[in-house]
């Protein structure tokens, strides 16, 4: 055999060997490089494994802090709702109407700017406050309802309640209602599928749209029923024919005061004009919430009477629907309540008092803009308060009343100082003299909120100073 030959079998033998080795042995018998090549891959394993156990212990722990942090930032924020609600809970509900309608209107700012949340763990927490706000208001609401069933605003209040509760349902209760809403199309569509659709749904439909037109009706007549309860109007009016053949107009008045008792506070539109100027002239200047509601004023004043004051009127936004336009109509005006039997009860109160010194009683307001929150009103351009204070002057002028009482503070705040309405220096037997004017000025509580032997005291005052 050649030498190349046996060259071959010797390496042909060599290499079966190893291959057989390594099938039976493994890498035992394998060859140097092949071993240390395996333990360098092991080695590698073990370092990849390690670091993957590393990152897991890293990602668990951060889930973990992240969980303490929540828990944490949930705690600051229950502790902080408590502290509100402990807050809430502790504001006494006043037993007077001026104050009880006041509160209530601090408090529908806070129903109408806190949301209610989702139910997370978060929204839970914070929804405890808005279920205090709620229970507060709902209590303070009975409160005026126990003290005026037939108060002006009760409706405006209730409904904000009902406002508040329908939200409350809507958040807490989201994931349902999109479910069943689901189910519901879902289910619709296969009764159309089937052509049951009409059938079934039909009948639903028409009782459905025969439930919000009555409801629609309904509405329409209460706002009806309100406007001729805010102006003095002429019931009815019948045509008779005379034996001369000429047809007079014979006016029946029902319950209705004398003509002669009243005289118009905005003759010319004097009052609506100037109005209009100061609110074109602040506009862009003065918050908008203020400034794009129309203004409100009385158009009636009673002769010889007592004048009774208050600050401005408070916001419903049903007004707009109540009350009557201008000629312009940028603002409402309304009518007075003196001597009308469905007067409301607050009036009714105020014409009591001023029956008991035998004069009739004018009521306005200082400033014009329809705003529950009075510190955002009063902290607005000081002209643009200055303007409607001038103008509420020249009405007082008008009015000539016997005796001039403010109710509130900020009315107060507003005209009395040496260089004001009302000089401090003008004081006697606790009353005041309006500048340029002789009309005697108090300042008081509300008639309403004061006890009997309070008014009795009161009237016998303004007796004396009327006799004089």
């Amino acid at each position: 055999m050649s030498l190349f030959g046996k060259s071959f079998e010797r390496e042909l033998g060599k290499n079966t060997g190893k291959w057989v080795s390594n099938v039976i042995f493994g890498d035992g018998h394998a060859t140097p490089y092949r071993r240390a090549e395996s333990r360098r891959q092991q080695k590698l394993n073990q370092q990849r494994i390690q670091e993957d156990n590393f990152h897991q212990q890293r990602l668990t722990q951060i889930r973990l802090e992240d969980k303490l942090r929540q828990k944490e930032q949930l705690l600051v924020i229950d502790t902080a709702v408590l502290q509100n609600v402990d807050s809430l809970s502790s504001i006494k509900i006043p037993n007077n109407v001026e104050q009880v309608v006041d509160l209530l209107s601090e408090l529908t700012i806070q129903i109408k700017t806190n949301k209610w949340q989702y139910n997370t763990e978060e929204g839970k927490i914070r929804n405890k406050y808005n279920e205090a706000l709620l229970e507060k208001y709902n209590q303070t609401f009975i409160r005026l309802k126990s003290i005026d069933s037939n108060h002006s605003q009760l409706e405006y209040f209730e409904k904000n309640i009902k406002d508040f509760k329908k939200k409350r349902f809507f958040k807490k209760n989201i994931a349902l209602l999109i479910i069943a809403s689901l189910i519901f199309a879902v289910f619709c569509i296969f009764l159309i599928a089937e052509g049951f659709f009409t059938i079934i749904f039909g009948p639903i439909a028409l009782i459905v749209i025969a439930i919000f037109g009555y409801k629609y009706y309904e509405r329409n007549q209460q706002k009806d029923t309100a406007k001729t309860t805010n102006v003095r109007y002429i019931q009815e009016e019948i045509k008779v024919q005379e034996t001369n053949n000429i047809e007079d107009t014979i006016i029946i008045e029902d319950n209705v005061v004398e003509e002669s008792v009243f005289f118009d506070l905005n003759e010319n539109e004097r009052i609506e004009k100037r109005l209009s100027e100061i609110w074109n002239k602040y506009n862009g200047k003065i918050n908008t919430q203020i400034i794009n509601r129309k203004p409100i004023f009385s158009a009636d004043g009673v002769n010889d009477s007592i004048l009774f004051v208050g600050i401005n009127p408070s916001y419903n936004p049903s007004d707009d629907n109540t009350f009557i336009k201008s000629n312009d109509e940028n603002s409402l005006m309304y009518g007075s309540f003196y001597q009308l039997p469905n007067a409301p009860e607050y009036f009714k109160a105020l014409e009591f008092f001023a029956n008991k010194i035998s004069k009739g009683y004018t009521h306005i307001n200082l400033l014009y803009a329809r705003e529950d929150n009075r510190d955002l009103l009063l902290n607005s351009d000081h002209n643009f308060i200055r303007e409607q204070l001038e103008l509420t002057y020249e009405t007082i002028l008008k009015i000539k009343p016997v005796a001039i009482f403010f109710f509130s503070d900020y009315c107060k705040d507003l005209i009395f100082g040496a260089d004001r309405w009302v000089n401090p220096n003008s004081e006697s037997n606790e009353s005041y003299i309006l500048n340029g004017t002789n009309f005697p000025v108090f300042f008081t509580n509300d008639i309403t909120s004061m006890t009997v032997v309070e008014q009795s005291e009161l009237i016998e005052q303004i007796k004396d100073l009327i006799i004089k």
